[in-house]
């Protein structure tokens, strides 16, 4: 495959999801999937689902036109565990659902995986690299879900990072990688335009359990070449980096005061951000900006001296750490809902 062929699914998937958008949100209003406002939302009224139907009709699409990238095992897995996750998305959407089952699912979807070989192999035992497989897969699954909590949030992060996972697994040859890659970028960067900065739809478990699954096999899928194995392990935690730090201190929070992790409430770094007084667009778009440099720093390690890459790892490990500790600091009761004349939440 050259360079065309490779990025051609970045456009088909993202012109799929663009246009079949707004006929799944039309099916969702006629479904009754609507997600209604409750004490944990900041939207005022009630908003169709179904956003990650639309996407993952358009990330199947486009990956099914690449007979080379199917006829891989792992791909093929990837795809079987996407639709479990879909499926379970979309039944807790509807009717909700216990954390377990949603665990017990997600735990299918990565034996699904890894029973096709697909594994991280920086640890040598069988065992214990599976186990490092599943805790990846589960938290990354859990972190994308953690994250849609601001309109534009989940789809962009999932968007920017998939983006940086193709350029990087392109200019190192793998091309399979690679294609995958910017097939999960279109596909969010084609329903983006519909959820951002106002939502008309929202993606809904349906769809992000499926973007961050694809993600986290999508890192464990490419081989992260660079000198010495501290800086390849550093690529997919960078591009990573803001699910990885926004689910760290949303347990570590609720740990510490005693709630369940699952608990939902407004206490992601998203709304710590807008309580700090940047509006709920600008907070998205300054997360855009983080995910970017972040990117960018992966982008170095891989293409520049280690020692850069660990000086990017030790600047970024701090300035992530200090803004944890700054956002840890702010009064979450606080975050309430604002409407505006026409009624819309700002």
């Amino acid at each position: 495959m050259n360079f065309i062929q490779v990025i051609e699914t970045f456009f088909v998937a993202g012109f799929i999801s663009y246009l079949i958008t707004p006929f799944v949100r039309t099916m969702a209003i006629k479904l009754d999937y609507l997600d209604y406002p409750r004490d944990n939302k900041v939207h005022a009224h009630p908003t169709p689902l179904l956003g990650g139907v639309a996407m993952f009709i358009a990330f199947f699409i486009a990956i099914l036109m690449k007979e080379q990238v199917v006829a891989l095992p792992q791909i093929r897995a990837i795809l079987s565990g996407s639709f479990i996750l879909l499926i379970i998305g979309l039944i807790d959407d509807k009717m909700g659902m216990m954390p377990n089952f949603k665990l017990l699912g997600q735990f299918l979807a990565a034996m699904v995986a890894i029973k096709a070989g697909l594994r991280v192999d920086f640890i040598s035992n069988y065992y214990l690299s599976v186990i490092f497989t599943y805790i990846w897969i589960i938290g990354i699954t859990n972190s994308f879900n953690l994250l849609d909590n601001m309109n534009g949030l989940s789809a962009g992060i999932a968007g920017i990072a998939s983006l940086f996972f193709g350029i990087i697994s392109f200019l190192d040859g793998q091309l399979i990688t690679s294609t995958v890659s910017f097939a999960l970028a279109g596909c969010a960067f084609g329903f983006l335009k519909h959820n951002f900065p106002r939502a008309s739809l929202f993606m809904g478990d349906s769809g992000s359990l499926v973007l961050g699954y694809v993600l986290a096999s999508l890192a464990i899928l490419g081989k992260w070449k660079s000198y010495i194995l501290t800086t390849s392990l550093m690529v997919p935690v960078m591009v990573l980096g803001y699910p990885i730090f926004d689910t760290a201190l949303v347990s570590i929070i609720r740990i510490i005061e005693g709630r369940s992790i699952f608990q939902g409430r407004r206490d992601h770094s998203s709304h710590r951000l807008a309580l700090l007084g940047l509006k709920r667009y600008r907070t998205v778009l300054a997360i855009y900006g983080v995910c970017i440099c972040l990117g960018l720093s992966a982008v170095i390690v891989t293409m520049v001296h280690w020692t850069i890459g660990i000086g990017l790892g030790i600047l970024v490990f701090i300035s992530m750490s200090a803004l944890g500790i700054r956002l840890s600091l702010v009064d979450t009761k606080r975050f309430g809902r604002k409407k505006s004349v026409n009624g819309q939440v700002e």
